[in-house]
């Protein structure tokens, strides 16, 4: 994946392109198509062993701070990453693990339990999932503002520390996490709590993905923590958690890009093969433009991501960077699905069967677009966060 900007040093691009030439011939290598379709369905839904693969190759700490054992890098290497992974649909969580939870966690400040949190999930030790959607459909996860809305999970002073009740849906990943950076209502505003699993009153039930992957229903009744577990609260968790969301938003749509030019090239070389009337079905003018409406799509959500992950790492805040997110996970989210649609089209009947590769990645589309919200889900969080134009205001007065 291809993330060279006219701002980059000569050193830094090359650099990203041995890292990307180390990470696709690794995933290559380690992780083919066969290894995610074992996978499907077996608890925890990606393999443990392969994911201290990722800690040996030093993936997991591509963004985190040197501080944490981490390498600092931007966004545009941990894409390269996310890229190689995602075009083999590797089922590890890299993108809620490292780049949702593990940004989380280093946007919590100094704080001791996050700096601690975070250097074990660099080092392999922990795997930290972000607990925060409370809604099956994700529409009313937003405020009216495009503002996270207030959580109904609240976290409460009590005379030991923290006390904690509520339920998170689509916490992802759904087994093996080791705890949950969880969305509460506090006295004080926003707060983020880390909750360990296995504490008394927290219970996880695990619910399979088109994918074969898990996500997890948490739900905590009266649990008790320590004040230590506090990681942020008011405005410094708020920033917090959308300077993170925004960061997923991108990688998701990293790995959308990857499954789209995946399902684009097994569409092409299909076209190229397959024969009717003793010539390829490729020669056909109408094959030919809906290939070229497929090709005209991933071009612009390719162009878009590239612009996102460069404006990124450059520095962007606020409302900036979360209308950047939201445009490119819609446009990634339904590029990918259609082109998913046309691509089981036009191979016709062997599309539809599960022993076909394409379906894989048709499957980790329809988990990746609903995930963090969907393309009209973005669409309107982008509207909501518009400045509105004159004649709005006017209509309105």
């Amino acid at each position: 994946m291809t993330l060279d900007s006219e701002a980059d040093t000569a050193d830094r691009i090359e650099a990203r392109a041995l890292l990307r030439a180390s990470a696709e011939a690794f995933c290559a290598s380690e992780s083919p198509l066969s290894r995610a379709r074992g996978l499907r369905g077996k608890s925890p839904g990606f393999d443990l062993g392969f994911w201290n693969s990722l800690v040996q190759q030093g993936w997991t700490g591509v963004r985190a701070p040197e501080s944490a054992g981490g390498f600092g890098q931007g966004l545009s290497e941990m894409a390269e990453v996310v890229s190689a992974l995602a075009g083999q649909v590797a089922p590890e969580p890299v993108t809620p693990v490292l780049v949702f939870a593990g940004r989380l966690l280093a946007a919590c400040g100094e704080g001791e339990t996050a700096a601690q949190l975070l250097e074990q999930t660099v080092s392999g030790r922990l795997l930290p999932a972000v607990a925060w959607q409370e809604d099956a459909s994700g529409g009313t996860s937003f405020d009216r503002a495009g503002g996270l809305a207030e959580p109904s999970t609240v976290c409460a002073p009590g005379t030991a520390g923290l006390r904690l009740s509520g339920r998170k849906l689509h916490v992802r990943p759904g087994g093996a996490a080791s705890g949950h950076v969880v969305t509460a209502t506090s006295p004080d505003g926003l707060a983020l709590v880390w909750v360990p699993a296995g504490v008394p009153g927290v219970s996880c039930t695990l619910q399979r993905l088109a994918d074969g992957t898990f996500a997890g229903q948490v739900d905590m009744k009266d649990v008790k923590l320590h004040p230590s577990h506090l990681l942020a609260v008011g405005e410094a968790a708020r920033a917090a958690f959308w300077a993170a969301y925004d960061e997923a938003l991108v990688m998701a749509s990293v790995e959308l890009l990857a499954c789209t030019r995946r399902m684009m090239a097994m569409t092409l070389d299909y076209l190229r093969t397959r024969k009717q009337f003793g010539k390829p079905i490729g020669s056909f003018q109408g094959l030919q433009h809906r290939a070229v409406d497929l090709l005209i799509q991933q071009e612009l959500a390719s162009a878009l991501v590239q612009h996102a992950v460069a404006k990124f790492d450059r520095g962007l805040d606020g409302t900036e960077r979360a209308r950047l997110a939201t445009r490119v996970k819609a446009r990634c989210s339904d590029a990918a699905l259609a082109t998913a649609r046309e691509a089981v089209q036009m191979h016709g009947a062997v599309g539809v069967t599960d022993e076909f590769d394409l379906g894989l990645f048709l499957q980790r589309v329809l988990v990746l677009s609903a995930w963090l919200g969907n393309g009209s889900q973005q669409r309107r969080r982008f509207a909501a966060l518009s400045p509105r134009s004159v004649t709005d205001e006017g209509s309105s007065a």
